[in-house]
């Protein structure tokens, strides 16, 4: 344990590493956790835009579901007030944070992450393949 100098706290560090894990299955989970928290801290510090065709991603299961629409697992972390998603193929990251006004309607700011290559960023990705769903009770 380490305390923290700039606070009274104390902080837990481990030496683990994903290669010193036994099971192949706990160091795959332990890979995606870090992609997961860095691309966390990576958008944190971008600034946000005002986005207005967010609304098909606000929902609990966009991970699997975003997974099952684009072909490839996109990590999502979420709250009341905000979302994560991380494409684990290309290490790309949105954040989408989330105003919910009183009509109901809520207003979303985005930030992702940069890209590189001529690929589409992650975002319009994500709102293409929610906007193409069929929705329930199609076929």
């Amino acid at each position: 344990m380490v305390r923290d100098r700039d606070e009274d706290r104390v902080v837990t560090t481990s030496t683990v590493t994903v290669q010193d894990t036994a099971h192949p299955d706990l160091a795959h989970a332990a890979w995606i956790a870090d992609l997961v928290d860095h691309a966390a801290l990576d958008v944190a510090s971008l600034e946000l835009s005002k986005v207005t065709d967010a609304g098909p991603l606000d929902r609990e299961d966009a991970g699997v579901w975003l997974s099952s629409l684009l072909g490839r697992r996109i990590e999502h972390r979420h709250s009341a007030s905000e979302h994560l998603f991380v494409d684990v193929t290309t290490h790309r990251a949105v954040r989408l944070v989330l105003f919910r006004r009183d009509t109901g309607v809520p207003m979303f700011y985005m930030a992702q992450s940069p890209g590189t290559g001529t690929k589409t960023d992650l975002y319009p990705q994500l709102v293409d393949a929610a906007r193409s769903a069929p929705g329930p009770g199609d076929s």
